[in-house]
């Protein structure tokens, strides 16, 4: 990636961070306001809003009229990590307290619920004509959401679960708002469905593959870098990417045994790293999110040429990152 496009995309950040930061919680009780502000100042990608910019831009349309509708997309990412990380249990979160350790359970729902209505009270801000269909396509990603994080933790439950099964989960509760950003960007440009419907399908490969190296980063990479909490997916039982790998290369005897090793080990990421390397489990994570990401490259032949480039140019940061 060119130093021109690390710093258009740097731009692109610090402008939705200021954004943000503008938003009117004014007639909101400090109580509520407080974690809600908390929550959205947090130290964050912003890589849904900038997908946003970045597409709609490219394909026509002003930042004044897409900046709504990036902010309310990363509005609504917020709220669903506030609900995750009560379902996790999880004590980090872009590198600060969680909001129900910070506050407590309670508030922490209702930030989440308040955070849900204003990203639909921002979305409502868009000016276009095809306001409906936005506003159709903003709900029906967020029921998917939902849908995707009953799987997750369903899953948690099944010695096995089918490939197709996690990938179609992750599409939900990861790509369905990578793909949402991609899909309202292009509406509010006025293109056509075909290119409507392949920069949705952009940016579900994009998020399926964020997710599967989220997935291997849980067990590789520094807390202190991710800026989250890591290991409490092994604690919780989740089937990640890598350890759906590994079990499902087992017979049904074999898999209780490494479920118990993977928990027992969940304060050993090494030991658990050796042991999936030596099934090959890590090289397969690897290889899959090479093909995920070639994948949604292959969705931007046909595109405008400073959109490919700008959007090849993401790939290639979020295939080098290691938080």
């Amino acid at each position: 990636m060119s130093v021109n496009s690390g710093t258009k995309i740097l731009r692109l950040k610090e402008e939705i961070d200021r954004e943000l930061s503008k938003i009117d919680l004014s007639g909101i009780s400090s109580e509520l306001a407080q974690p809600m502000r908390f929550s959205l100042n947090a130290k964050a990608k912003r890589l849904r809003p900038i997908l946003v910019l970045l597409v709609g831009e490219n394909l026509g349309a002003s930042r004044k009229n897409l900046m709504p509708t990036a902010l309310a997309i990363e509005i609504m990412h917020t709220f669903t990590l506030v609900h995750d990380d009560i379902m996790d249990n999880d004590t980090i979160r872009r590198g600060q307290q969680t909001v129900h350790v910070k506050w407590n359970v309670n508030t922490a729902i209702l930030t989440g619920d308040a955070l849900m209505a204003l990203a639909f009270r921002t979305l409502m801000q868009t000016k276009s004509e095809r306001l409906d269909q936005i506003g159709t396509h903003f709900s029906q990603a967020m029921l998917e959401i939902c849908d995707g994080q009953a799987f997750d933790l369903a899953y948690e439950k099944y010695d096995e679960i089918d490939l197709t099964d996690y990938l179609n989960m992750i599409a939900r509760k990861t790509g369905r708002l990578l793909g949402l950003a991609c899909q309202l960007a292009a509406i509010i440009a006025d293109s056509s469905p075909k290119v409507v419907n392949n920069l949705y399908l952009f940016g579900l490969e994009l998020g399926q593959a964020f997710q599967i190296q989220d997935d291997l980063l849980e067990l590789t990479a520094d807390q202190a870098e991710m800026g989250k909490s890591l290991g409490s997916d092994l604690t919780a039982g989740k089937k990640t990417f890598p350890i759906i790998m590994a079990l499902n290369e087992l017979p049904a005897s074999q898999r209780a045994d490494l479920l118990n090793f993977l928990k027992a080990n969940a304060g050993n990421r090494q030991a658990i790293v050796q042991q999936l390397t030596k099934r090959g489990s890590i090289q397969q994570t690897e290889a899959m999110i090479a093909r995920l990401f070639k994948n949604a490259r292959e969705r931007l032949h046909n595109m405008p040429d400073q959109l490919q480039s700008d959007l090849i140019n993401l790939i290639e940061l979020i295939a080098g990152r290691q938080s």
